[in-house]
């Protein structure tokens, strides 16, 4: 899916939004990148609609249910398998029509919104609807970006807040435009600076740091342009970068790192399985290991997700080491092992 259509159907539809009230504002925005979706990556959209139909479904069934039963509290999960349609269906599809449209971004928004709701006293339909959908096809994020939950959205949307003076709007749209600048031309550069995914024998350094690179330019832009578009339509999502060149060990950079996705992972994988009485460190490699199967279901990013699992569990905090020294390896071997694994991940098998 071209980054630019994406702009473009932003910069198209923000301005038509911002006469309508907040909450069919709301109801706009998710009908754009509904339509948007279906015209650029139609198979995507159809596993997407799919999810958000079983969600539908599914949080109806169980609201009848003991708020503490065990089913209620862990049937939605069964959702989060439609990540794995688009492995399934790889065969009878080009990967463009899912990885670029978002498909496993809009199941865990969906995912997240139908919990969200289920934990609410009470619901309108039209609440349910929204929301789901928010969650599914909000466009600013309708490419790649944070997760977040579509309740979210709703709960914003039935609050007074002020919009972006013409100072913000600015610097708002400076930031979409930069996030476009980092998603095709600083990303497509770097993968030009590799030369291709083969790593020779003295440029293997420079080829692992230019195709990083490569997918950090792409990610981060995306994330800019959907942060910057929500909030030009009167909306806060998640930051999803902070800096994570500046992390300090393993543990800081997930603080720094695709930040929604590990709040995710921690929230709905780690937590439950902890408070259960799963020993720390196994709970945290198995939240690992179903973000890299969340990625993709092949021997790279099971590989990927292991191995980040096994770092955030047992590798040593920078803070415990008393060496400065210490404490400069330990930085520069996490960001190394960081990079290796982003290759290993994606482009080794």
């Amino acid at each position: 899916m071209n980054p630019l259509a994406h702009i473009v159907s932003l910069l198209a539809v923000l301005p038509v939004a911002h006469f309508l009230p907040r909450r069919w504002r709301l109801g706009f925005i998710t009908l754009a990148g509904l339509v948007f979706m279906f015209m650029l990556a139609p198979a995507g959209f159809w596993i997407v609609l799919f999810t958000v139909v079983e969600a539908l479904v599914l949080e109806r069934i169980l609201r009848n249910l003991p708020k503490k039963s065990m089913v209620r509290q862990y049937i939605p999960y069964v959702l989060l398998l439609n990540v794995f349609t688009t492995d399934i269906a790889n065969e009878a599809f080009t990967r463009q029509h899912f990885v670029t449209a978002g498909v496993a971004f809009a199941v865990v928004r969906v995912f997240m919104t139908t919990k969200q709701l289920l934990g609410a006293k009470s619901t309108t339909l039209v609440q349910r609807v929204v929301s789901i959908g928010a969650g599914a096809w909000f466009l600013p994020a309708v490419v790649i970006g944070p997760v977040f939950s579509g309740t979210t959205l709703w709960d914003q949307s039935g609050k007074h807040s002020t919009e972006p003076d013409v100072g913000s709007t600015e610097f708002l749209y400076r930031k979409l435009f930069a996030g476009w600048i980092l998603t095709v031309l600083v990303s497509d550069w770097l993968m030009q600076q590799a030369g291709g995914t083969h790593l020779g024998r003295w440029t293997a350094p420079l080829v692992l740091l230019a195709l990083f690179g490569h997918l950090f330019a792409a990610f981060w832009g995306q994330s800019l342009v959907a942060e910057s578009g929500a909030a030009l339509a009167g909306f806060e999502i998640p930051t999803n970068f902070n800096r994570p060149w500046l992390a300090v060990d393993i543990r800081d950079f997930w603080n720094r790192w695709h930040m929604s996705m590990a709040r995710f992972v921690m929230q709905y994988f780690f937590l439950p399985l902890n408070l259960r009485g799963v020993n720390a460190r196994l709970a945290t490699a198995v939240a690992f290991f179903y973000m890299g199967l969340w990625h993709e279901a092949k021997p790279g990013y099971i590989i990927w997700g292991l191995a980040h699992g096994a770092l955030m569990a047992f590798a040593p905090k920078s803070a415990d080491l008393t060496s400065r020294t210490a404490r400069v390896v330990n930085r520069v071997a996490t960001l190394s092992l960081v990079v290796l694994l982003s290759y290993v991940a994606n482009y080794a098998f």
